[in-house]
């Protein structure tokens, strides 16, 4: 059997907002998560164990709020079937400019007030 080489492979997104902040995963003053791109939702979800059983928790839902400059990440722990949602932010200027630049022309700021800011009080430290 004869294979094809491929000669050009698709460059793939990998979500990853080259221009991260030290903001990420701070609190606003709301008390919502920053996000600064896609990836780190996963990122921030997989870094956090379930408080029941210590087990690695699993995403199996992203809600869509982004009229209200918020994304929301619902998942559970496999173990023990305790469930979380985390709110992310992405309201703030950081998330907004990556994903206009990824969305070119088709970009709609969906979220009509000023982006959320970091509260200096409440960083998440890693």
């Amino acid at each position: 059997m004869r294979t094809r080489k491929n000669a050009h492979k698709a460059d793939i997104d990998t979500g990853v907002n080259p221009h991260r902040t030290l903001d990420l995963f701070a609190l606003t003053t709301d008390g919502y998560i920053i996000a600064e791109d896609i990836a780190c939702l996963n990122e921030y979800i997989a870094e956090q164990p379930c408080s029941a059983c210590r087990s690695t928790l699993a995403v199996i839902a992203q809600i869509n709020r982004s009229f209200q400059g918020l994304t929301e990440v619902v998942s559970f722990c496999p173990s023990c079937g305790k469930k979380y949602s985390f709110i992310f932010d992405i309201s703030n200027d950081v998330y907004q400019a990556w994903w206009a630049e990824r969305m070119g022309e088709l970009y709609v700021r969906t979220f009509d007030e000023p982006g959320r800011i970091a509260d200096p009080d409440q960083r998440y430290l890693r």
